[in-house]
């Protein structure tokens, strides 16, 4: 069951606007005790203080040697004692994402005097946009894109459900999804977005 909530917590799909991203592997999960899947990010966890002094040491070293030292876990702790290392860590990940939601919500409400009335909230990154974001970089070499590219693996953009849901929604539309960082004198986008153009032809 633990390893089913995993799998469940790692690959929940964000809905925006009616729009999401859905996987061969997601459309053939199983429904979890009769609920079906759950479509909002999960901020539970309960880390020990064991894991957590672990994490935060893992959490400095580049990617090879996470490697290394989640291997040395696994063989100091077992493989139940990893699955749910990586459970608590995605609730953990999931809870920060949105403390940083809530805090930048809070500053431009409180410290910039933006109505609450006519804030909707900003467009922040989350451990499921991430990973939509994977897919979509996937789809094409982000080279000649923008630097805040929504097909650049690990940009702002790239990692923000809002704005991946919306590129998958144009997938098939090599026009419909225009750059951010080019602007008319109205604040109007420009020019199509690079990465969006090569995916749609992929």
């Amino acid at each position: 069951m633990v390893l089913r909530q995993l799998l469940l917590a790692a690959w929940t799909i964000a809905v925006i606007r009616g729009t999401c991203l859905i996987t061969s592997s997601l459309q053939s999960l199983p429904v979890i005790d009769g609920l079906g899947i759950d479509m909002a990010a999960n901020i539970e966890y309960n880390m020990t203080r064991s894991d957590a002094s672990d994490l935060a040491g893992i959490a400095q070293l580049d990617l090879a040697m996470r490697r290394e030292a989640l291997t040395r876990y696994l063989r100091l702790n077992g493989s139940q004692r990893l699955v749910e290392f990586t459970a608590q860590l995605i609730g953990l990940a999931n809870s920060v994402a949105e403390n940083c939601a809530e805090m930048s919500d809070q500053v431009l409400i409180e410290e910039c005097g933006v109505h609450p009335d006519k804030f909707t909230g900003v467009n922040l990154p989350t451990i499921i946009g991430a990973c939509q974001g994977v897919l979509i970089a996937s789809k094409c070499d982000p080279a000649g894109a923008c630097h805040g590219c929504a097909y650049r693996l690990g940009s702002i953009a790239n990692q923000s459900p809002i704005t991946t849901c919306d590129a998958e929604f144009m997938a098939h539309d090599q026009k419909g999804f225009m750059c951010h960082a080019h602007f008319d004198e109205q604040g109007e986008p420009t020019k199509v977005c690079v990465g969006h153009a090569k995916a749609s032809k992929s």
